[in-house]
């Protein structure tokens, strides 16, 4: 029963997932939806390209923010690691997603640091969502009006600002815990040796070595913040289709919001959900359609799953040869004057 139960949450997500897509799809046309997409010549290339470009700057963010934990990770292999992800988010309805395989193939060419790893895969999530966030925030200052007139836009963009708050208090925060369980830890673990408290004090020593990489944070936000800036740039291009007489920064501004929707793990990636949130948020303004943005966002990301399906094939295809050369032969090397910490 215990066994059964993971693939019975994983089947029902993926159930409901595909059933709301094609009932919110279904409402505006599935296939006349498609057509007008394809029927744009500019437009799908042109949101592959953003699309590419978006799995660039991930992987930029991923070795600029390893880097300051002595882990070298060259950006064609961070890329190639990002591909791959998105491979596991979009198209395979399970719960191993892109982040676990991330960490599978990194923790493998870095053995012994999985904490570690993990800690900075997390941080790398939080300064995505951060910059997601402040993005948010910022073009509902310039909506003001807009965000005045709609209750559930004042409350989506006030649960933003409380989100980027709280990320920057978390970080803030996360030197005086390290402190506070190294207290802790060292005069009685060291006797009673609880592997859960080991761990968290890793990953808190990582948190706290942030406070000496400030510009790195600083760094990977701004990063991170060109790429929403060039997702929000895709929205707008499909919103001047669609939504000619919608303001551009009410179409970005509703778009992000209906991302941050899109990431809650309802189903898998945010399959259906994403849908539903852009057609509601839309419609708050009357517009009909307003999935046909998401539809054509996940339309963008299908080259980047097959390059992402690709690499995983291949890698599964050497992987005894891979697994048997990985302590000997690293291809995450630390670059010179880099030193690892355990």
């Amino acid at each position: 029963m215990n066994r059964f139960t993971p693939h019975f949450w994983m089947i029902l997500r993926t159930v409901l997932g595909i059933g709301l897509l094609y009932y919110v799809l279904s409402t505006i046309g599935i296939w006349s939806s498609i057509n007008r997409l394809i029927s744009i010549l500019w437009l799908l290339p042109g949101l592959v390209a953003l699309t590419l470009f978006g799995a660039m700057v991930e992987a930029k963010r991923l070795g600029y923010l390893f880097r300051s934990q002595g882990i070298y990770l060259p950006f064609g292999k961070g890329y190639q690691l990002v591909t791959v992800g998105t491979f596991f988010n979009f198209c395979i309805p399970g719960g191993t997603g892109g982040d676990v395989m991330k960490l599978y193939y990194l923790t493998l060419e870095n053995p012994g640091r999985g904490i570690e790893v993990a800690t900075v895969l997390f941080i790398d999530r939080a300064v995505a969502l951060f910059s997601l966030l402040f993005l948010i925030v910022g073009l509902a200052l310039f909506n003001r009006q807009f965000v005045k007139d709609y209750l559930l836009i004042q409350w989506l963009v006030i649960a933003a600002g409380i989100g980027m708050v709280g990320i920057l208090v978390g970080m803030i925060l996360s030197g005086p815990l390290y402190a506070w369980i190294g207290k802790l830890s060292y005069p009685l673990l060291t006797r009673i040796r609880i592997p859960f408290f080991r761990y968290l004090e890793r990953a808190f020593k990582v948190l706290s070595a942030f406070r000496d990489y400030k510009g790195v944070l600083l760094g990977a936000a701004f990063i991170s913040l060109c790429g929403h800036l060039a997702l929000t740039g895709m929205f707008l291009l499909v919103g001047k289709e669609f939504f000619p007489q919608a303001s551009g920064l009410t179409v970005g501004l509703l778009a992000l919001l209906g991302m941050l929707v899109n990431a809650l793990p309802i189903t898998p990636g945010g399959l259906g959900v994403g849908e539903a949130a852009f057609n509601g948020l839309f419609g708050l303004l009357g517009y009909v359609g307003g999935a046909q943005l998401m539809l054509a966002w996940r339309l963008s990301t299908v080259p980047l799953c097959l390059i992402g399906c690709g690499l995983y094939i291949w890698g599964v295809q050497r992987e005894g040869h891979f697994l048997q050369q990985a302590r000997k032969i690293s291809l995450f090397r630390p670059s010179p004057g880099e030193v690892g910490s355990e």
